[in-house]
This record gives C-alpha cells, structure tokens and sequence, in this order.
C-alpha cells in the first residue's frame, strides 16, 4: 500500500500544470506568429496584434495599444517585459486548432484572451 501511494504521487508530480512551461526557448519559439484578440481595456475593448518572434521578441499594436519588448519562460509561466506598462504574464490554453493565450498586464488593466491568425514566417 505505501510503494502504492509513493508511486501515485510520483506519477502527480510529473503532471504539468494547465499552461506551465519549461524554461527552454523551444518552448516560447513554438508560439511564433500572429495573435490576435480582443483586450478588455479600462475605456472598453481595443483589438490587438500581437506578433512573437522565434527568438522570443514581440510587439503589440491596436488603436489604444503599442509595444514591443522580450518573452521569457521562468519558473513555469510566461512572462512578457515591454515598453512602458507592458508587463504581465501569457497562460497557453487548449491546443491545436483551439489554442489560445490569455494576456494580463501586471497592473491588470489590460486583459484578454488571443488567438492565432498565422505562423510565423
């Protein structure tokens, strides 16, 4: 019984959480492309493009939104640090044809969930 429960808690906690990751590049290199969505502002809803490049740089433009700055994976999530406020975190969620990221800025106003439109090139 005890080799039984060590077992079943070993197998736990090789089970990733819903959208950790590790802190490799392959892993933020994987979601190069174009996203897109719809961020919940504090005036109301600004559709964004949120391009991620393979070595881990983005940019992100809309009507009220323009930034740029650098993703790294640390201790399993995603983190994003741009220009000005565009700090926050990026939570993979579902996968192959329903994938999505959900955005949020560390100050919380801006937060949304984005979709991918095209690879990248």
């Amino acid at each position: 019984m005890q080799s039984l429960v060590i077992v079943s808690l070993l197998i736990a906690g090789c089970v990733s959480a819903p959208g950790s990751i590790s802190n490799s590049g392959e892993d933020i290199a994987g979601l190069a492309g174009t996203w897109q969505g719809w961020l919940v502002t504090e005036s109301g809803f600004s559709l964004v493009s949120f391009d991620i490049h393979g070595d881990g740089s983005f940019s992100i433009s809309g009507p009220l939104v323009r930034a740029t700055g650098q993703i790294v994976g640390t201790e399993g999530k995603l983190r994003f640090d741009g220009t000005g406020p565009w700090r926050g975190t990026l939570v993979r969620e579902g996968g192959g044809e329903r994938r999505a990221l959900r955005i949020e800025r560390d100050d919380r106003l801006y937060r949304g969930t984005l979709h991918p439109i095209s690879p990248a090139s």
